[in-house]
């Protein structure tokens, strides 16, 4: 599933052709949501740690602002809260969710296969994630992509999380992008918002369980599925052009 309608607001940013976004340079991915399925672990984890502190939130509430920096989350959703509570709730949260459900994270089926690909077609891959480095480096090994990444920008190198575009700028300068083009994929209009603060174009998938009006409202320029139906599209669109495919590496 594709979705090909560029958005028509102030974010809209229409490219010369239907499958530009696929000649771009540097591919730029979110992580949680994107290419492990870890929203709805995260959004359980942060349920229970407004209730361990006394605070009834619904997961719907959650996942309106999931992909949000933590700390602006639990200011919006708590305000006027004590600082100190809202620090409180970051640590138990990091902690209960290393406890009890990191380990069970998992990639999305297809993750290893898009990226072998786009290191076929010479590439560059970086990571842009709000999440701490050990966390990460699970992320990378049940995705099989550690030898595939060429730099990541991490939560523990920037002050604010997305939709800031701190996180995004770190993986824009230790991939050396300079002025090439360059694309973000992620799974929440958080993504797409850091991505357009950065100057990035900004791409979606359907995994974080946000609608496709919702991603390209904030700005993405097309939005698939999954990482395989980004695959898929990026094989088709060598097709068209009469260009064949790179084999990915075993």
């Amino acid at each position: 599933m594709v979705v090909r309608k560029l958005p028509s607001g102030p974010h809209s940013r229409r490219a010369p052709s239907e499958d530009a976004w696929a000649r771009a340079e540097v591919f730029i991915f979110d992580v949680e949501g994107t290419l492990v399925d870890a929203m709805m672990p995260t959004l359980r984890c942060w349920r229970e740690t407004f209730a361990h502190f006394g605070h009834d939130v619904s997961l719907a509430e959650l996942h309106l602002l999931a992909g949000m920096d933590g700390g602006e989350m639990l200011t919006q959703l708590l305000p006027g809260s004590p600082k100190t509570e809202r620090k409180d709730m970051l640590a138990y949260q990091g902690k209960h969710f290393r406890e009890e459900y990191l380990s069970h994270v998992r990639a999305f089926p297809g993750v290893r296969a898009l990226f072998e690909e786009l290191k076929g077609r010479q590439r560059k891959i970086a990571l842009a994630t709000d999440c701490d480095k050990d966390q990460l480096g699970h992320y990378l090994r049940v995705a099989g992509i550690e030898n595939l990444v060429d730099a990541i920008g991490c939560g523990e190198d920037v002050k604010r999380g997305k939709p800031a575009p701190d996180v995004v700028e770190v993986a824009l300068r230790r991939v050396r992008a300079g002025r090439k083009p360059a694309v973000l994929i992620g799974d929440t209009p958080f993504d797409a918002q850091a991505a357009l603060k950065a100057a990035v174009t900004p791409l979606g998938v359907l995994t974080g369980h946000f609608s496709a009006p919702a991603l390209l409202e904030a700005g993405c320029h097309a939005v698939w599925r999954d990482p395989a139906a980004l695959h898929e599209a990026l094989l088709e669109g060598a097709e068209r052009a009469g260009e064949p495919a790179e084999a990915s590496a075993a």
